[in-house]
């Protein structure tokens, strides 16, 4: 078995290199970057550019798995040059790889592609529960890219590879993310739900996440499943539980969204919205979650 990534330099790539890596399989990943190219006997980095449309074919050799987690971040302001590349990251890399792949043809020892997707292709609501058969329809920003997104990555089918697609929640990493943009009004010893604090948000651990990743592959699951804990909580316990992690002081005073659309843009939605994502596919499916609450997950990313 060896792995191909592509995403790899992001929180969850980067962190589910080293938990291949920590269980003695091989890994090849591909970077826009000549600097992050690296060599060794078990990690190998390539060269691609989706905007070219270019690739090195060699990073398909004895590859048996790809997880695809490229595509730009979508947690800064949206400027209509950001949200144009935001679309265009994730289509043309997907693209580039079903490319590549129809091209090498009888050569590919490819079995199986994982492939992240987002949980913002869910509408918001504040009473609403959804799987993986709700109907999504599209109508915001972030649901138009998602649904294009998937559409793209359900063309590996053609090729006859089994495909994942994983949409994810809120992920908690020690990297970056969401932790990372709290970390900003914790420095001043203070921190304070957004809106009304009311919205839900799906949240997943780091470790479950890349577990879920590997799983997906031992046991050929195949579909669309949610990747968020069996847990969500209101953004105002979010916070709460957040700050009291870091000994911080949490106020029951929220902050305006005014001053949030004024901060954020359009990108504010993303704050906002609430989305009480369902997990049960994934448990039926027999995997066992490390990290159920978000109060023992924040607990063990702020530990040093």
């Amino acid at each position: 078995m060896k792995f191909l990534i592509t995403g790899a330099t992001g929180n969850i790539g980067s962190f589910l290199i080293d938990k291949i890596l920590s269980t003695g399989f091989k890994v090849n990943y591909l970077t826009r970057n000549q600097t992050k190219i690296k060599k060794s006997p078990n990690l190998n980095g390539f060269l691609w550019n989706p905007n070219k449309q270019t690739i090195d074919q060699k990073c398909f050799e004895d590859v048996t798995h790809i997880v695809h987690l490229s595509g730009e971040s979508i947690s800064k302001r949206w400027t209509n040059k950001r949200k144009k590349n935001i679309l265009s990251s994730r289509l043309l890399t997907t693209k580039l790889l079903f490319n590549s792949l129809s091209e090498y043809g009888s050569l590919s020892k490819i079995e199986h592609i994982v492939c992240a997707s987002a949980i913002g292709i869910y509408e918001s609501s504040y009473d609403k529960i959804y799987d993986e058969e709700s109907i999504c329809e599209g109508k915001t920003f972030l649901q138009q890219v998602v649904k294009k997104w998937e559409k793209e990555l359900l063309n590996f089918k053609k090729l006859g590879i089994s495909i994942t697609i994983f949409r994810i929640g809120l992920v908690l990493s020690r990297k970056g993310g969401i932790l990372k943009t709290l970390q900003i009004p914790t420095k001043f010893n203070i921190a304070a739900p957004i809106g009304d604090g009311n919205q839900y948000q799906s949240w997943i651990h780091e470790y479950d996440l890349s577990n879920m990743i590997m799983e997906s592959i031992f046991n050929k699951w195949v579909g669309v499943y949610n990747a968020v804990s069996p847990n969500p909580v209101r953004q105002k316990k979010f916070v709460k539980l957040y700050a009291k992690s870091l000994n911080k002081i949490s106020l029951p005073i929220p902050i305006p969204k005014f001053m949030i659309r004024l901060l954020f843009g359009e990108m504010s939605t993303l704050i906002f919205n609430s989305q009480y994502v369902s997990s049960k596919k994934i448990i039926d499916s027999g995997f066992i979650f490390r990290f159920l609450e978000i109060e023992e997950a924040f607990m063990n990313l702020v530990k040093d």
